[in-house]
Order: C-alpha cells, then sequence, then structure tokens
C-alpha cells in the first residue's frame, strides 16, 4: 500500500495527450472576440455626416480583404472658397487589433477629383490619411470616428480654378453605416 500512493501521485503528473472532437471537416472558424459571433462582416457602406462639417459630402464602401485590412471606394461631393469638385478615392482602412469594423483604423487613401470654379476646370489628385476608431454593433450598425488629412495637387486643367481645393485641409470622420 505505501508503494501505491507514490504511484498513484507519479502517475497524475505524466501529461496525457488531449484529444479533440473535431475533424478535419469542420469549417466553423475562430473569432477573436464575441463582436463576430455571427460570422465575420466582410462589406460596409458608410456616409460621413462629420465630413459635412467641412464642405464634404458623400459615401463609402468597403470591402473585408482578411482579418487586419479592407478595400475602401468612396465617391464625394467637395465644396470649398467657391469651387466644386467630384471626387473618388480608393483607400485601405487597415485594422491592426485584427477585427474588421471595430476596433482602432488607420485609413489612408489616394484621390482624384474634378474641380470647377467661374467656369473654369482642373483635374487634382490627393492623398487622405485618417486615424480613428470604429464601433460596430452585433445588428450591423457602426459608425467610425477620426480626425486627418487630405493633400490634393492640380495635375491639369486651370491651376486656378481649384486654388481653394489645392493643399492641405483637415479631414473630420463621424462615418456612421451599415456592415454586413
Amino acid at each position: 500500500m505505501k508503494l501505491g500512493i507514490p504511484a498513484l501521485l507519479l502517475l497524475l503528473t505524466v501529461p496525457a495527450t488531449g484529444r479533440a472532437a473535431e475533424t478535419p471537416h469542420d469549417v466553423e472558424t475562430d473569432h477573436i472576440d464575441a463582436f463576430d459571433d455571427g460570422g465575420p462582416r466582410t462589406f460596409g457602406l458608410l456616409t460621413n455626416p462629420a465630413g459635412m462639417l467641412l464642405g464634404v459630402f458623400g459615401a463609402e464602401g468597403d470591402l473585408v480583404l482578411g482579418d487586419t485590412a479592407a478595400v475602401s471606394a468612396e465617391a464625394d461631393l467637395l465644396a470649398f472658397g467657391g469651387a466644386t469638385a467630384y471626387a473618388a478615392a480608393l483607400g485601405l482602412p487597415m485594422y491592426p487589433m485584427r477585427v474588421p469594423f471595430h476596433g482602432f483604423v488607420v485609413h489612408p487613401r489616394v484621390s482624384l477629383a474634378r474641380a470647377t470654379s467661374e467656369g473654369a476646370t482642373v483635374d487634382l489628385a490627393g492623398v487622405i490619411a485618417t486615424l480613428g476608431w470604429q464601433w460596430t454593433l452585433p445588428a450591423g450598425l457602426s459608425m467610425r470616428v477620426g480626425a486627418g488629412v487630405r493633400f490634393d495637387r492640380a495635375i491639369g486643367g486651370d491651376p486656378d480654378a481649384g486654388a481653394a481645393l489645392e493643399g492641405l485641409h483637415p479631414v473630420a470622420d463621424g462615418s456612421v453605416g451599415w456592415v454586413f
């Protein structure tokens, strides 16, 4: 009996191999947090009411590329100092916390715009960068809050037509929308 107890304790300290009930055919994915238990989001459609305070009216669509990034396409109408412009931007919103549409977001973009002022037109190329935070409710309602800068330069046409739009401008990101 004296050897039985030490032998039993020794057997309890030896690790056993764990076996899982899953098979190679299981398709359930692991999620980083409970936010996306309904499955990962793949597409978002947003508009930016905060940008309207700075003269930018538009909409944005985002398509998820993986756990950390999406591709965004944006169409805008800009109105600054007597000049108006129609613009399109392509971006790459990045989510370092590895949950798309939720958490810290870095959103660089490139843009092209055609501006008119007093009958003259000019084409503008630009870069936009914003930093912010995005919240998405389990039902899909999403809100992103952030700020950044926009830099535009004339690339063709009458440079005087886009003088109000050229250079460095602040960007307000207060986007709201729905993700699916």
